[in-house]
């Protein structure tokens, strides 16, 4: 795993990185055990070979290579088709950016698939980022979609509070799990994906 992700899922302290694997053998192993949410693997690690790890993962772990996050390089890598094919959880390129990443990371940890990139895309296409950051948004309760909402329209947390009729506490807590499941720093970068993905429409979150 590169020493740069290792960073990324650090920075979250409620990701806990268990461990690295250096050839296909520990990989699979992985893939075998259940108390792992999910398994990244980097199809451009020459010492494993990735498809026969995913068949294997198949034939012997069953929904294990559900939990599978392949992170590739190319966006027309056949690997990336043939994972889809074989139900991992996803793909995600090597130069999405970190939140993107770790949102990816929560939704195959949640049981969700997010699919693989089309063969052609532009590099740094925004549309993976607007599909996965779309699904992402199901992780969230109506409250916290309500608290997105509002935090999208410059309200604080007091504000906020008065808003619901809850405690500012409350509202403290319902951000805070917002960014977690959105796989977000800040209220900044809360706001940015809001106005994004048109989150501030009056009809949102009602």
């Amino acid at each position: 795993m590169h020493a740069g992700l290792v960073d990324v899922l650090r920075a979250y302290p409620d990701l806990t990185l268990i461990g690295s694997a250096r050839d296909s053998a520990t990989a699979f192993e992985a893939t075998l055990d259940s108390s792992l949410d999910v398994v990244v693997v980097n199809t451009a690690c020459r010492s494993i070979d990735v498809v026969h790890l995913m068949h294997r993962a198949v034939h012997y772990a069953g929904a294990g290579v559900s939990r599978m996050l392949l992170l590739s390089n190319d966006a027309n890598n056949p690997i990336n088709t043939e994972a889809d094919e074989l139900g991992a959880g996803g793909v995600v390129l090597a130069w999405e950016e970190p939140t993107f990443l770790v949102s990816a990371i929560r939704l195959v940890s949640g049981g969700y698939r997010i699919g693989v990139p089309e063969q052609g895309e532009p590099d740094r296409s925004p549309s993976r980022r607007y599909s996965v950051r779309h699904t992402a948004l199901d992780l969230l309760t109506l409250r916290e979609r309500q608290v997105l909402k509002l935090l999208a329209r410059g309200l604080k947390n007091a504000e906020i509070a008065g808003e619901l009729v809850v405690s500012e506490s409350t509202v403290k807590t319902h951000v805070q799990n917002l960014l977690v499941k959105l796989g977000l720093r800040n209220r900044a970068s809360a706001v940015a994906v809001a106005y994004e993905l048109g989150l501030t429409r009056a009809e949102w979150a009602s």
